[in-house]
């Protein structure tokens, strides 16, 4: 048995994200590059609040891009964060205010790579080891996507509603 995830499985998985969302009107967008192999990706933007070192709240903005990267087989999570003024968070400001990410190795978790479609830097979940967390999904879930994402999304403040598990 075939246990990779291909690029087709990817893209009806990210159609069918964006499927739900709309039935939900949860904000992800079907994106294509053309000319690209793998130049479909999604994308969702929203604004919230995060709680500094020094308990003070900043607003900022996430924009996540789910997209696939060729060299690792594997959907990425890649990400910016803004704050109020327009200005990009660096991957060491995200870093300090994730409480999520604390008990682990920054560049082992995050880095700052190229989105595998658009090449611009990043933030992004590191690649290497979504194959092992994927894995698993890929014989038991409906959209292997989603269950990734449900178990990645939380470290990075990205959480699905539960009508998108359940149609796993």
């Amino acid at each position: 048995m075939d246990a990779s995830f291909k690029l087709e499985d990817f893209c009806a998985s990210i159609e069918n994200i964006v499927a739900i969302s709309n039935s939900l009107m949860d904000g992800w967008t079907l994106h294509k590059k053309e000319g690209v192999e793998n130049g479909k990706y999604i994308t969702k933007k929203y604004s919230t609040s995060l709680t500094t070192s020094d308990a003070n709240d900043i607003v900022v903005t996430f924009e996540y891009h789910i997209a696939y990267h060729l060299s690792y087989g594997v959907p990425v999570l890649c990400f910016r964060v803004w704050k109020q003024d327009g200005s990009l968070l660096s991957i060491e400001e995200y870093w300090a205010l994730n409480e999520n990410l604390k008990g682990s190795s920054m560049y082992d978790t995050l880095t700052q790579l190229d989105h595998p479609v658009l090449c611009q830097p990043f933030l992004t979940l590191h690649p290497c080891r979504t194959q092992e967390i994927i894995q698993p999904f890929l014989q038991h879930s409906k959209n292997p996507v989603i269950s990734w994402l449900s178990v990645v999304g939380p470290f990075v403040d990205l959480t699905l509603p539960d009508q998108y598990l359940k149609l796993c």
